[in-house]
């Protein structure tokens, strides 16, 4: 191993404990490495089911409040570590000392030095060492490459596990979230976020709405704290901003058309109040062009009535 890691990986085949990265004890799988990198990606096919509990597949039953709650300061802060949400840098910063935080999808491993200077113990994850812009590379690449849909960790071994952009490229979201479930211990947070309205790229699957990061967080037994859109990251610049390089210098006609979108809303609701809405007033009309989704949940205190089966 390049780096010293915690004690919390398993086979990814087996389930076996590691105590090392080279090969399982238990089934006797080695594992080969890609630029020192240990990769863990299972060789076993595996069968998935889930129990839908009734009502859950109705959007009418999902509460306002669930796809819609603001933490209390969101967005990207460009001085601070490349990706990361106010809201989810509140709860890393907040963590006890020690604490194991898992990225899915780190890329360059650029939260790694962030995370380490605040007490924390970092591993980062990725599909590959190659599939991240050349700047990021400085940051020392991951520290094992696997499959976010079967992480080789142990059951309830995380305090943390930390996706950002990330879960739009990956084929079932559903399944990858049960596995974060899995590793996190109880009152474990899960901090991610994902495409809504930017365009297909960079091999994307599922671009996530409000209604479908909620189900994909139910179904996978974790408690939402916060799900919220993107607002600052408005639908219209992300098309533009993300569509090729052609569009990028025109990117400012996105915050026209942004503000010719909301113009409506505000004249309705000033002819009505004779106030002009700030932003605040405006979150509902904002998110729902919203270029992504962001999402703070846990690992409930208490068992909850499994609404799903992954074998």
């Amino acid at each position: 191993m390049t780096r010293e890691l915690p004690d919390i990986f398993a086979c990814c085949d087996c389930a076996a404990p590691l105590d090392a990265l080279d090969i399982c004890r238990e089934c006797e799988r080695r594992f080969d490495r890609a630029d020192a990198c240990p990769v863990l990606f299972p060789t076993r096919s595996r069968d998935v089911s889930f129990t839908i509990a009734p009502g859950m597949l109705r959007p009418d039953d999902i509460a306002a409040d669930s796809v819609f709650r603001y933490p209390a300061r969101s967005g990207q802060d460009k001085s601070d570590a490349y990706h990361l949400d106010l809201a989810h840098q509140d709860i890393l910063e907040n963590l006890p000392a020690g604490s194991v935080v898992l990225e899915i999808g780190c890329g360059g491993g650029q939260m790694r030095a962030w995370l380490r200077g605040r007490g924390l113990v970092y591993v980062g994850t990725d599909v590959s060492t190659e599939r991240v812009h050349d700047w990021l590379t400085a940051f020392g690449g991951p520290d094992i490459l696997c499959d976010a849909h079967a992480l080789p960790v142990r059951d309830a071994s995380v305090d943390v596990v930390y996706a950002a952009a990330v879960w739009e490229h990956l084929a079932f979201p559903q399944m990858a979230a049960r596995e974060v479930a899995r590793v996190l211990r109880t009152g474990g947070y899960f901090l991610g976020s994902a495409s809504f309205l930017e365009p297909w790229h960079d091999e994307s699957y599922y671009h996530m709405t409000p209604n479908g990061t909620h189900s994909t967080l139910r179904l996978a037994g974790l408690e939402t704290v916060h799900v919220w859109p993107e607002v600052k990251w408005p639908g219209f610049v992300a098309m533009l901003e993300m569509g090729n390089k052609a569009t990028r210098p025109v990117r400012w006609l996105g915050r026209l058309m942004n503000v010719y979108y909301l113009l409506p809303k505000q004249m309705k609701i000033f002819l009505k109040t004779r106030t002009w809405p700030d932003k605040n007033g405006l979150f509902e009309t904002r998110s729902r062009m919203a270029g992504a989704i962001a999402w703070i949940a846990r690992k409930p205190l208490a068992p909850q009535a499994p609404e799903g089966e992954a074998n």
